[in-house]
């Protein structure tokens, strides 16, 4: 039931995501400025999927890592799992462009379905089979829940995150401790899955080792290691991150651009997205297991630490235990309207990223 409940959801949103975006592509116009380059394939499908950073990770799986000019935005800012799959799974797929880019959609969509699967599978372990359900559907029918089948690594990250807790549940911790490992070579910020493990170490109180829990430390630290060899900059990372207008800030300084109409056309929808978040990270503390609460916390935080929310809507998804929180303790009328409003703007923000507008 629980795997049924899971790839069910999956399989209707994403035939779902994929009908809009070939129907807004064949019949609404796109933007009139379009980021360089403009399109990365003649296939409809995959020129859609591969928007934005998707430009940036096909590069990176075709070229590797290229030192940019002075000025222009760094691929540095960009962790290497997902394209190194990309390489991988289009090298097997002939090469090319549209191979790696055909493998950056199958890894999303594979990933995701791994992540609804074992999101299912976590719930299950202290709730029903409907609450379980309802938390995958909720994740999928998110309004950014396009960046999840696009060229992306957040359905990667996901599955890599949900796995670790899961299998840190089942105090197997050397899977644990690799999956985490894997989740910080994944996306920025993944490093921080180590908070969560800690926390359910303690509460499991077995005796047990916490050396595992240096896997993920140890991938991330490597991975700035090489940075620096690559690019002769012990801040590489740093200054990549700053290429895109993203910059180390305590939280609150994400909310002062937020009436800047150069930065946010419309703010309303980050504010709101960003204060259901808020609220539902806050129940977490009350009605989920303190490793998932904290989670969430420090996934919501991480979210807010880059100076900017311009891009928050899309790490939200990271935010998995918020989806179970509100599985939990929404009452049915709340949640009948999450999940009408949230695929209503779902289709909306689907439309948006293909037509190369900016969404998250």
């Amino acid at each position: 039931m629980t795997l049924r409940g899971a790839l069910v959801p999956y399989a209707i949103t994403r035939a779902l995501v994929a009908l809009v975006a070939l129907v807004a592509v064949a019949l609404l116009p796109a933007a009139a400025l379009c980021p360089d380059p403009c399109h990365v394939s003649t296939n409809p499908l995959l020129d859609a999927a591969a928007r934005w950073d998707g430009a940036h990770y096909l590069a990176i799986a075709r070229d590797g890592y290229v030192l940019p000019a002075p000025g222009a935005q760094s691929d540095l800012a960009f962790f290497p799992l997902y394209p190194f799959l990309m390489r991988a799974a289009g090298t097997l797929l002939g090469g090319g462009d549209d191979a790696y880019l055909a493998a950056g959609v199958l890894i999303s969509a594979a990933a995701l379905a791994v992540a609804c699967v074992y999101l299912a599978r976590l719930v299950a372990l202290d709730r029903d089979a409907p609450t379980a359900q309802r938390t995958v559907v909720y994740l999928l029918v998110f309004p950014t829940s396009v960046f999840l089948a696009a060229v992306y690594a957040e359905s990667l990250f996901l599955a890599l995150g949900v796995a670790a807790m899961y299998e840190a549940r089942r105090a197997r911790w050397p899977l644990a401790a690799a999956l985490a490992a894997l989740a910080a070579l994944a996306r920025p910020f993944g490093v921080l899955v180590v908070v969560p493990l800690a926390v359910e170490l303690a509460l499991q109180r077995r005796g047990r080792s916490g050396a595992w829990l240096a896997f993920p430390i140890i991938a991330f630290a490597t991975w700035l290691g090489a940075l620096w060899r690559l690019s002769g900059d012990p801040l590489a990372y740093l200054n990549a991150q700053a290429s895109y207008g993203r910059r180390p800030a305590v939280p609150l300084g994400a909310f002062t651009d937020l009436a800047d109409p150069a930065v946010y056309g419309d703010p309303w929808i980050v504010i709101a997205l960003t204060l259901l978040t808020a609220a539902l990270v806050a129940v977490g503390w009350r009605v989920l297991r303190p490793s998932l609460a904290a989670y969430a916390t420090i996934f919501f935080l991480a979210s807010l630490l880059t100076g900017t929310l311009t891009s928050a809507p899309r790490y939200y998804l990271a935010v998995f235990p918020a989806f179970i929180a509100l599985a939990i303790a929404a009452p049915r009328p709340v949640a009948l309207s999450y999940v009408a409003l949230g695929a209503a703007a779902s289709v909306v923000f689907t439309a948006m990223f293909v037509l190369r507008y900016w969404v998250a």
